[in-house]
């Protein structure tokens, strides 16, 4: 081993021994938050590619060698996930980019989170009571504070819009149609699913059925076996799925969407949307509260009573309940999102026998000879808390 000269390895294990020290100390008084205080959760905004992380297809194992290969996170989403989660968003490089653009930006972050400080500087030079013993952190409010969640609950106004960015709620009280569904987003983001495989069944079989014999052919994908693959799966090619994305004129200007959906062929569960970017992920959550007998609801009265206010009708709180934001809303950006969402709602002939699907007695059966579905599983699991995630307990909207 090679020692460079006057270096003190005694001072060093002298210095560990000391660290483990007092690491021992702080664990026997009771972990880090019985000595410190969780002050101010700062997230620092690069001003030259924030935008530009908004349309990548970049995961982050494209940017960093050190990250482990079963990491799946994508750029876009740790962007927002930051951002939302922040008491103070410092927008750093302000020198390097326009004034509109740094405006831009700011409107952005405070969409994402309007309760959050914004702070602009020039190579990260600020004051630094902006960062330091503010006492802003709370975990309640880092869990309540996006500006999704803070849509839903109508505490800010969807009608405003600051430099260019919009945000609005839509709300529909019928089921998607899963087909369709699919066909509009396939084609504009990376759709990422939760995959479930039942135990002990091989999902890799390629050979033809009959003797079980191999046959080297099996093992050759020929190329319009990948065009189909490309078409089913968009996830497969995130770089065509971004230009086809933005050079759409209803998606191409959208930054951000959030909420949770209703698919015809999934009548006891809903479903949550979550988009950042190109990337957009779909996954099973809960059971409808209508479908949870009013003895396992909470005790607390003031909950009961934010439950039962998203009842409407005979399909109880089924809904559509999804948050926008992006640019362009007032240029007519809003209008076409929402035409494009009303269009995969089940038409009136559609919902008719949807109705009567739901009266059966067989009604997962009929339900899928009615519409195709080609989403991956929704598994149920227990109810219990019935939690949207980040906070967002259902039935908890203060409509």
């Amino acid at each position: 081993m090679h020692v460079a000269a006057g270096y003190d390895l005694d001072a060093e294990d002298q210095g560990d021994r000391e660290s483990n020290k007092k690491l021992a100390e702080i664990l026997k008084a009771g972990g880090l938050s019985k000595v410190a205080r969780l002050d101010t959760c700062v997230t620092l905004v690069d001003a030259v590619n924030f935008m530009q992380d908004f349309a990548t297809a970049d995961f982050l194992v494209d940017r960093q060698t050190d990250v482990p290969q079963e990491d799946d996170r994508n750029i876009s989403d740790l962007q927002v996930d930051q951002v939302e989660f922040a008491d103070v968003v410092v927008v750093n490089k302000c020198d390097l980019v326009s004034k509109d653009e740094v405006n831009r930006i700011k409107g952005v972050v405070k969409k994402l989170n309007p309760s959050a400080k914004v702070v602009g500087t020039v190579k990260s030079r600020l004051d630094l009571a902006e960062i330091l013993d503010t006492q802003l952190f709370s975990y309640e409010k880092a869990a309540l504070s996006a500006g999704w969640l803070k849509s839903l609950n109508e505490e800010i106004n969807p009608e405003t819009e600051e430099y260019g960015i919009g945000t609005f709620v839509y709300r529909a009280r019928r089921p998607f149609h899963p087909a369709r569904l699919w066909d509009m987003i396939k084609n504009v983001f990376v759709v990422i699913q939760t995959e479930y495989q039942i135990e002990g069944e091989d999902m890799d079989v390629d050979q033809d059925e009959g003797d079980g014999s191999e046959d080297s052919d099996d093992d050759v994908i020929d190329e319009a076996d990948d065009d189909t693959d490309m078409e089913d799966q968009p996830q497969l090619d995130p770089k065509a799925r971004l230009a086809s994305k933005m050079a759409d004129e209803t998606f191409g200007p959208l930054l951000r969407s959030k909420g949770f959906l209703w698919l015809a062929t999934r009548p006891r569960m809903y479903g949550e949307w979550s988009q950042a970017g190109v990337m957009l992920t779909i996954s099973g959550q809960d059971l409808w509260r209508c479908e949870i007998p009013e003895d396992e609801w909470p005790a607390d009265p003031e909950t009961r009573k934010a439950i039962t206010r998203d009842f409407d009708g005979k399909w109880g709180d089924r809904r559509q309940e999804l948050v926008f934001i992006g640019q362009q809303m007032r240029k007519g950006g809003e209008e076409r999102l929402r035409k494009a969402l009303d269009a995969c709602l089940l038409n009136d002939d559609e919902f008719r026998e949807w109705e009567a699907a739901m009266e059966s007695n067989d009604v997962q059966e009929r339900l899928d000879d009615l519409f195709e579905d080609g989403f991956e599983d929704w598994v149920e699991t227990s109810h219990e808390g019935h939690d949207h995630g980040d906070g967002h307990a259902h039935g908890d909207y203060k409509h």
